[in-house]
């Protein structure tokens, strides 16, 4: 996350730095970013930089979480349309994302981050830490829809229900981009949230 150095800068030079932060990351992937490039193309000394970010990673997921945008409404516009039914709120999301990335497959700098989600399980579209808390609080409030059909004891079972959904859904988005058939990708999703659905062994 960025300092309070940097929200504190003009707004022209903050957008003078992003922009030229966008066109570095559209340029190579991020194992090749170079924050020389970004300094020099925005015209802030180097150790200004790190003033703002952390490191390039600092900068990469910044950018990643503004642009968004109106995702995290639409998930919670999701989770209104299902009634809380969290299964089917998590294949929402996934199949929300993907719509997301094939939208955005045309754009220099999506098509570049794209490449780096294939040779990369840590960058993910969308990270946990990465929810506003309105969307955060939003699904473990589903607590008292779920507890009556899902097969767990209290709300803090109920929590580690969330995370490994979260877990199944991003790994999955990310897989998707190595399939050459999406519907293909998706029936393999699908398949991993039915063994969360119904366990691994059979019933006697």
């Amino acid at each position: 996350m960025p300092t309070s150095t940097f929200f504190n800068l003009p707004e022209e030079k903050k957008q003078k730095i992003l922009k030229a932060a966008n066109k570095e990351f559209a340029r190579v992937p991020i194992e090749q970013v170079s924050i020389k490039n970004i300094v020099e193309d925005a015209e802030i000394a180097r150790g200004s930089f790190y003033q703002y970010f952390e490191d390039k990673q600092d900068l990469f997921e910044y950018i990643m979480t503004s642009k968004v945008g109106d995702m995290q409404k639409n998930l919670l516009d999701m989770i209104k349309k299902e009634n809380g039914n969290i299964i089917n709120i998590f294949i929402n999301i996934y199949d929300h994302l993907i719509q997301v990335g094939k939208l955005r497959k045309n754009n220099k700098f999506f098509r570049q981050i794209f490449k780096n989600i294939k040779t990369s399980d840590n960058l993910m579209l969308i990270k946990k830490e990465e929810l506003n808390n309105n969307l955060d609080q939003a699904l473990y409030d589903l607590y008292d829809c779920n507890k009556e059909f899902l097969n767990v004891k209290d709300e803090k079972e109920f929590r580690l229900i969330i995370e490994i959904l979260f877990s199944v859904t991003r790994r999955r988005i990310v897989a998707s981009l190595k399939y050459k058939d999406a519907d293909e990708a998706r029936q393999d999703f699908l398949k991993e949230i039915e063994f969360i659905k119904n366990g691994v062994l059979k019933q006697h």
